[in-house]
């Protein structure tokens, strides 16, 4: 286990020294840094590769590049104008959280080796689940990756290096049954917005950022969605999630309708009491929960769980998987594969169809 130890210089500064083992059982032996953060970092390699090993790449350093992870990750965010400054500071804080920078970040680039990125990974794989590390490694090998393409790393060591299996669990996806109780069961200002949700699969940043200009007699035109600020604390209007998020959705007259008395153009569709745009965590805790308890629903449904409900009926009834994949925005056929395996290819309009069926749903609530 190494140390760190401060010590004060004749001419005032600090100097910062990493006590530690070169090799087990031997004498301790002393590196000094000129800052807190070196001395941490090589604290932190000391203690995931051995002294020994630390010392030599310590020691390579002195004759490597001095371009680190973190600088990298700077050159790779000016180099993709497509990354939104939101985007970027979620790289960000990604290198910071998932200990990559304290692990890596003195060591130039080119000294990080596929031993090392396994270390890590498998002492990060204790602390956090598998799909995270795999998005934590998805970034670190795009940072070497970008670096392998400047000629900065002779290869890209964070390839290859295996993972643990991400475990999909199955969906859950509501019957006919529960979702018309859930529906019976809401709040009645927002009856229209979980129709709409489970008519047309719209995510939910894209379905409260909807305005009345967007809505047509039988499609709706999807063109924004709220989106994190670059801190990642406010939220403001911005493009939806994927490329293909701008899309238009073809639905039914009957569910335009459900959707209330039409206001102006650029007026919001769904609003809160106070007439401003709906917080997704508030309507959470004040009107979906409430309402899945009063639907006796258990396991408890999430919000998003209605745009499973949309798809899978789309797909089981043979759906198109491009049209699907449209229809949902996804980023590409992967993806939708990927969540949903049941396809029976076919070509029709899903959402036209689906939202039908809920029209003859709606009409057996009304009878009932």
């Amino acid at each position: 286990m190494a140390t760190i130890e401060t010590r004060e210089r004749r001419d005032g500064t600090t100097a910062y020294r990493v006590r530690f083992r070169a090799k087990p059982g031997a004498n301790p032996t002393v590196e000094t840094f000129e800052t807190a953060d070196d001395a941490v970092s090589f604290a932190s390699l000391v203690d995931r590769i051995g002294g020994e090993a630390a010392k030599l790449k310590r020691s390579a350093a002195l004759n490597a590049s001095r371009i680190t992870l973190p600088e990298v990750l700077e050159a790779y965010i000016l180099s993709a104008p497509d990354i939104s400054p939101a985007t970027a500071n979620e790289y960000r804080r990604i290198l910071t959280r998932s200990g990559l920078e304290r692990d890596f970040g003195i060591l130039p680039v080119e000294l990080i080796d596929k031993a090392d990125v396994e270390k890590w990974a498998r002492h990060r794989s204790a602390e956090v689940s598998p799909k995270t590390l795999r998005n934590e490694h998805g970034l670190l090998s795009t940072i070497l990756g970008h670096a392998l393409s400047r000629g900065q790393v002779p290869v890209n060591s964070a390839k290859g290096v295996r993972l643990p299996k991400v475990d999909r669990a199955e969906l859950e996806i509501l019957t006919d049954g529960e979702f018309l109780a859930l529906h019976t069961a809401m709040t009645d200002r927002y009856k229209p917005l979980v129709w709409l949700l489970a008519a047309t699969g719209m995510r939910w940043g894209e379905a409260t950022a909807l305005q009345w200009r967007d809505v047509h007699e039988k499609h709706i035109d999807v063109r924004q969605a709220w989106k994190h600020d670059e801190e990642g604390h406010k939220r403001i209007l911005g493009t939806p999630k994927t490329r293909q998020g701008r899309r238009r959705i073809e639905t039914t007259k009957a569910v335009i309708k459900a959707l209330g008395d039409r206001g102006d153009e650029g007026d919001f569709v769904f609003t809160n009491t106070r007439g401003k745009e709906i917080v997704y965590h508030t309507f959470h805790r004040s009107h979906w929960a409430p309402a899945v308890a009063r639907a006796g629903l258990d396991p408890a449904p999430k919000i998003h769980g209605l745009r499973h409900f949309a798809a899978s009926y789309m797909l089981s009834q043979g759906a198109d998987i491009f049209e699907v994949s449209r229809a949902l925005g996804h980023r590409d056929i992967a993806t939708t594969t990927g969540v949903y395996g049941h396809l029976v290819p076919s070509r029709t309009r899903p959402t036209a169809v689906h939202a039908a069926r809920l029209d003859e749903l709606r009409a057996r609530q009304v009878e009932a």
